[in-house]
């Protein structure tokens, strides 16, 4: 299983888009990630660790334009954890920490595209996975990811306030 790559796609729909000089937007994400099985884990029940090999969704805003969410640099990531969380029935934890860039396309006051840089790694959480690969199972982001440009961490713009996301295998 280690070496493993393990593709899969997924949507997020009427996803809040806090931003600052507008306020919220709603915006419908598809796209998907690749993972790579890593490590096994021998603490607990057991599992596995996942590294994000990468990831992009995009949305469609009359508002904003395209706005794209696409992995960040893989070396600073922690390792995303697949956990057993119970042998009968099997359940399985699939924590992803994911570091991303959010590119808007026509951001408020126009000018060039705005890139920004989430100020601290997001974790989307799905703790109740019956199998793994997911096969349309919905992920929470754990708590919203505050949204800054890219070198200027303390100048917070945007947030991503939840993310709801649908995800399914990609064989």
């Amino acid at each position: 299983m280690i070496g493993l790559e393990i593709p899969c796609s997924s949507y997020a729909v009427n996803v809040p888009l806090r931003v600052d000089v507008l306020g919220i937007v709603t915006l419908d994400f598809k796209g998907g990630w690749k993972v790579r099985v890593e490590a096994n884990l021998a603490a607990g029940l057991g599992g596995v660790r996942l590294k994000v090999l990468g990831l992009e969704w995009s949305a469609d805003s009359p508002v904003l334009g395209r706005v794209t969410i696409r992995q960040a640099d893989v070396d600073v990531t922690p390792l995303s954890l697949l956990e057993i969380a119970s042998d009968q029935p099997p359940k399985y934890r699939n924590t992803m920490f994911l570091d991303f860039t959010v590119t808007i396309e026509r951001p408020p006051g126009g000018g060039s595209p705005l890139v920004l840089s989430n100020t601290k790694t997001a974790k989307l959480l799905n703790d109740n996975l019956p199998v793994y690969p997911p096969q349309g199972n919905v992920y929470q982001l754990q708590e919203p990811v505050d949204l800054a440009p890219i070198g200027a961490p303390n100048q917070v713009v945007a947030a991503l306030l939840q993310f709801p996301l649908t995800v399914m295998h990609n064989p």
